[in-house]
């Protein structure tokens, strides 16, 4: 399959190599399937890696791996660094335990304007779902049956799950201050170098996103939402904490910088 240069899909994954194969299944089913595909790898086990370079070779393409020792959460670090061995002009960011609608990276892509990033939301799935999901399930579009997932997600989350590009006009053309998810969110290249990327002074989980989306603001870029059209599949587990204090929370939100003091510009190749 020949890639479109133009598009990057941008993986952010630790571990959970189960769950990762599903994500990559999903990109089989991709209505734009031409795109490239960089890992962001925040310091997995040898098991990752193979299977990165499995689907590389049952997608047709290079999947490319950038890797980092693991030290602790450091997302901002290895997203940056993905970006800066990526190619693609517009740049779509998920996280390795969301498995994608197959109109994912189309809806995307079709959506992006200049002057703004695109930010969706998730069907956060059960402990039950997601221990029972198979690549099937994925292979043939079961998944994404509302009759799969409706008793497997908590009542406020299952509006996310419906496809509705209809609603895009009232929905995400006329705001343009919503909140990024940082699994599930877009903009071009150059309106992300604009702010050098993610804040790499931000370690541990949270925050990272809020802070981006902070500096987006103040460099003229809207946040629009694409909820109920870059739909995701969020696979359960259980989560490490919130480390930050007030402190950390209101300098990180509250931010007057546009660009971070250390971001993508100054990533560095990842180690062998």
């Amino acid at each position: 399959m020949a890639v479109d240069p133009a598009i990057t899909l941008i993986i952010a994954a630790y571990n959970r190599a189960r769950v990762l194969d599903l994500v990559l299944a999903s990109l089989e089913r991709q209505t734009l399937g031409a795109f490239e595909v960089v890992v962001a790898d925040d310091g997995s086990g040898p098991e990752i890696k193979a299977l990165i370079e499995a689907w590389g070779v049952r997608l047709g393409r290079r999947v490319l791996h950038v890797w980092q020792e693991d030290l602790g959460f450091r997302k901002t670090i290895v997203a940056n660094r993905a970006v800066a061995q990526s190619s693609g002009e517009y740049l779509v960011f998920i996280d390795a335990d969301c498995i994608l609608h197959h109109r994912f990276v189309e809806r995307h892509v079709v959506r992006r304007r200049r002057g703004s990033a695109l930010s969706g939301r998730r069907v956060m799935l059960d402990d039950d779902l997601t221990r029972r999901l198979s690549r099937i399930d994925v292979e043939t579009g079961r998944l994404e049956a509302p009759s799969t997932w409706w008793r497997h997600a908590a009542p406020h989350d299952r509006r996310n799950g419906f496809y509705l590009p209809a609603a895009f006009g009232w929905r995400g053309g006329l705001g343009s201050r919503y909140e990024i998810l940082g699994c599930n969110f877009s903009l071009f290249r150059d309106e992300f170098l604009k702010v050098n990327g993610y804040d790499e002074r931000i370690v541990g989980r949270g925050l990272e996103d809020v802070n981006l989306r902070a500096r987006l603001l103040n460099a003229g870029i809207g946040i629009r939402s694409i909820s109920q059209e870059a739909l995701q599949y969020h696979c359960h587990h259980e989560n490490d904490g919130f480390l930050h204090d007030s402190q950390a929370v209101e300098r990180w939100r509250g931010t007057r910088e546009t660009a971070a003091p250390v971001g993508v510009a100054e990533a560095r190749s990842p180690r062998p």
